[in-house]
């Protein structure tokens, strides 16, 4: 301790002996820390307030950057993900018949994408989408399958679950890009309903699905999505929450759509009322899509054959509005894509589709 004090006391006398020498040591001192701090910044180019805010900062730049990060869209629906690996899950598509005596119809409103045609007569039959990361507890009354349906069921690779088909749906499913899951081959995957009368009694899950798609060891298909947007906002949505009516038959199998602005969706109403599933969960989509294409009566059950590839008119209701356009689909096992008026692709909005499949010339009301 006394020969630190004794140092001092000779830097101090030093100090007081020769001023100037001291002075012209401490201003060389300056100059290299001033050179040294100067050649920092310039060699990291960091500015000077960056630096002294960066420490205090940093943790909410980590947040900030973090929120910048572009989002996961689901490639069926456009919807976000929390991750990149449930952007394309495995994809279940279900034959679901539409018959009065089939109704109500289960699991059709957690459906991410949903097809609807005609079968025979005016009946019309849909194939509804669902992902396996999704937990639906019942999809059904589950039915045949027609060779319109594997078009479809072919440009997501999907595990295909329907309950025998017509003869030429049959014949054809080998040939194509699925994964069958027919319920007379893989009947464990199904159960029937005590509650109602065969055939509208047929029914699986998502958890079936699931055990199915292992069983069957699928692999997931990479596919190219639509195109989606962020929605509009509420002001800019129309005011009047007009409603669409498509006619494929008689009332019965008239499909209707009133917009409501505020959730901007579609209520979906068959023959005129809400179409509710069976547990009571109202039908609702973001996007309704009006497919025209060429419909052919093939025997006297009234089978039909309907144009999957090609092109045709379209009309896409979405945010409270009608965009006139035509679809278009180059080969089997390609998207189905929709273009307006202009050519350019039309932006979905992100959350369930539905695509109505008509005839052409079928009346369309909105």
């Amino acid at each position: 301790m006394k020969s630190i004090k004794k140092l001092f006391s000779g830097i101090i006398t030093f100090v007081k002996k020769q001023p100037r020498i001291w002075l012209v040591v401490s201003l060389l001192l300056i100059s290299v820390l001033v050179v040294a701090v100067g050649g920092y910044f310039l060699l990291s180019q960091t500015s000077f307030l960056d630096f002294f805010s960066r420490s205090g900062k940093s943790q909410n730049n980590e947040q900030s950057e973090e929120s910048k990060l572009p989002g996961f869209r689901r490639l069926i629906d456009g919807v976000e993900v929390e991750d990149e690996i449930k952007i394309n899950p495995p994809l279940f598509a279900v034959q679901i018949e539409n018959m009065v005596d089939a109704r109500p119809l289960s699991g059709i409103s957690r459906a991410n994408l949903v097809y609807e045609t005609l079968a025979e007569a005016g009946i019309t039959r849909l194939l509804a989408f669902f992902t396996a990361d999704s937990d639906v507890s019942e999809i059904g009354p589950v039915r045949s399958a027609r060779p319109y349906f594997l078009d479809w069921a072919e440009e997501f690779g999907a595990l295909y679950a329907h309950s025998g088909g017509s003869p030429e749906a049959l014949r054809l499913i080998p040939q194509y890009d699925i994964w069958d899951l027919n319920e007379f081959a893989y009947g464990r995957f199904f159960w029937r309903s005590k509650s109602r009368y065969m055939p509208h009694n047929l029914y699986t899950s998502t958890e079936l699905l699931n055990d199915a798609f292992e069983v069957r060891e699928g692999e997931v298909k990479n596919f190219t999505p639509w195109q989606f947007k962020d929605e509009v906002t509420e002001e800019a949505r129309p005011t009047e929450e007009g409603r669409v009516k498509i006619y494929f038959s008689t009332k019965t199998y008239e499909a209707g759509w009133q917009y409501n602005r505020e959730a901007n969706d579609y209520l979906r109403y068959q023959a005129g009322l809400i179409q509710q599933d069976r547990d009571g969960s109202e039908v609702r989509a973001k996007n309704i899509v009006v497919q025209f294409t060429s419909v052919v009566v093939l025997d006297e059950v009234s089978r039909k054959k309907i144009k999957t590839i090609g092109s045709g008119d379209a009309i896409v209701f979405q945010d409270g509005i009608r965009i006139d356009g035509i679809w278009e689909k180059e080969a089997r096992g390609e998207r189905t894509k929709f273009f307006d008026e202009s050519g350019a692709e039309i932006k979905f909005n992100p959350g369930v589709t539905w695509v109505e499949v008509v005839p052409i010339g079928t009346d369309v009301e909105f």
